[in-house]
């Protein structure tokens, strides 16, 4: 942990500013305490952008503008504004504020004052945006395992890495999954996702029923698990053969590791079962993880202790790759709330033991990945993660300790529908102040149900007049804006005479 820097003083808006917004949005505490925490935002010196003088590469400056909008040296230009949240046990959505970043000079610490809900087990999430439309993220940092506890100010330090974005696209008559391990793109849905500089991020392409993946292009070649560690576009192919079998492997033993195919399509665990074209031979490689040994292939003609094996697909086939702890596994829990008016289920992809639905908490080793999926049921919808993850993607956890994690669910709001028409032999529009209404065009839009108040005006065209509403609820409101209020399906008319006539 860096040391805290001796800092000028905030200015006293700002400082209420920040509490506020972050504050505000929860804590597990009696009312509500906060404390303050200094946060020294660090940007990794691997990735700053040189520049001629690198002597004056680690400057900082600490000060603001009297306005009480910050000014703070930075080591990367394009950084436009920083992003901090806060999840953590009893914080029921994540308590997040973001600040703009201006005057960007050459400097390395980027402090960042803020009060937080106290609490244990905090997650502190740093995010750097760039100053495009709509930002891009740029930078992340994290600290997880944080106790907040009222009394002194906490002084923290967390390194920002420049992040990357892999992309995948699918082509080819066949269908088939691309996951990502670290988790983040599963696409299907998650096709593009954001990863940490530094990191290698490996892709594994299953085909679906009656398909096989026919090779990469793009980022990556050939037919085996793609590996990228950058910026990368990646194509996956998947064809209709003229007939596919199944190969599924089993994970054996009281070890854990992985098993993956050449052409992809396993990669177990996680994906343990897929279709390969009649006729190939696909070829697995064992790997044990966690301090475990592995024992041997068993199964559609492996055996042996070697970590590799070539199945030639002339039919289903099933193979068992057997993993020994040398060691005892320790550990850790993971459970899942769910809170809100909805319904939704949360399963662990990576690993079986979260279906909750009717099982939520599961253990699993300490210090390994579990992927959490969230899905809504009808009428409800995913709001997102909170107390661990964010957003409404794919969660993953790395379990170093027991942790529980919220999924919010809630209802779908009931929705009205307003409809427009218009009469006469003039010419007009009408249009709504909450968007969607714009007839002749669109002259029907759904609205929530409830107290929303939209409004209608009518604007005649050319030589005509508008002669006002007729029926209701629009009447009364002669030929001024018509408010109606969206307890129910709605109608208006409005009429446009020619050359003033009525």
């Amino acid at each position: 942990m860096r040391p805290q820097r001796k800092r000028k003083g905030l200015p006293a808006a700002w400082s209420i500013c920040l509490a506020a917004v972050v504050a505000a949005c929860g804590s597990d505490t009696p009312n509500d305490q906060t404390v303050a925490v200094n946060l020294s935002l660090v940007v990794d010196s691997r990735q700053v952008q040189h520049r001629p003088a690198p002597s004056r590469l680690f400057a900082w400056l600490d000060r603001w503008f009297p306005d009480a909008t910050p000014v703070w040296a930075q080591s990367v230009s394009e950084i436009a504004s920083i992003q901090v949240q806060i999840t953590g046990p009893g914080i029921p959505s994540p308590a997040t504020s973001t600040v703009p970043v201006s005057d960007p000079t050459s400097g390395q610490d980027i402090p960042v004052s803020i009060r937080a809900p106290i609490g244990p087990n905090r997650t502190i999430t740093v995010t750097a945006f760039n100053a495009q439309s709509p930002p891009g993220k740029i930078f992340g940092g994290a600290l997880v395992g944080v106790n907040l506890t009222a009394g002194a100010p906490v002084n923290l330090a967390i390194t920002l890495v420049r992040l990357f974005t892999v992309t995948v696209q699918k082509e080819g008559e066949g269908s088939g999954a691309v996951t990502s391990a670290p988790g983040g793109i599963d696409c299907g849905v998650t096709c593009v996702n954001q990863f940490t500089e530094g990191a290698t991020v490996v892709l594994n392409a299953a085909a679906a029923p009656g398909s096989a993946f026919a090779g990469w292009s793009g980022g990556c070649s050939g037919t085996g698990a793609c590996s990228v560690t950058g910026n990368a576009t990646v194509t996956a192919r998947f064809t209709v053969p003229v007939s596919t079998d199944r190969l599924t492997v089993t994970l054996g033993g009281n070890g854990t590791g992985t098993v993956t195919s050449n052409p992809s399509g396993i990669s177990c665990p996680g994906t343990c079962a897929a279709d390969f074209a009649t006729g190939i031979t696909v070829s697995l490689t064992a790997a044990p993880t966690n301090g475990s040994t592995f024992n041997g292939f068993s199964g559609a003609g492996c055996s042996g202790s070697g970590s590799s094996c070539s199945i030639a697909i002339n039919g289903d086939q099933a193979v068992t790759a057997t993993f020994t702890a040398v060691t005892p596994i320790p550990m850790s829990t993971l459970s899942v709330s769910r809170i809100g008016s909805g319904v939704g289920t949360v399963t662990s992809t990576n690993q079986a033991g979260i279906n909750c639905g009717s099982i939520c908490s599961a253990s699993f080793p300490t210090g390994s990945v579990v992927s959490l999926t969230a899905t809504p049921s009808t009428g409800s919808t995913f709001i997102g993660w909170s107390n661990g993850c964010t957003g409404t993607g794919s969660c993953d956890v790395t379990l170093n300790a027991d942790q529980t994690l919220v999924a919010q669910f809630d209802l779908v709001p009931d929705v009205v529908t307003l409809s427009v028409n218009t009469s006469g032999p003039g010419d007009g529009t009408v249009t709504s102040d909450q968007g969607g209404i714009s007839c002749p065009n669109a002259c029907s839009a759904s609205f929530t149900q409830g107290t929303t108040v939209v409004t209608l005006t009518a604007t005649p065209v050319g030589n005509s007049v508008f002669a006002g509403w007729r029926g209701n609820p629009c009447e009364a409101f002669g030929t001024g804006p018509c408010m109606i209020t969206m307890d129910d399906n709605r109608s208006a008319n409005a009429r446009f005479e020619r050359g003033g006539g009525r």
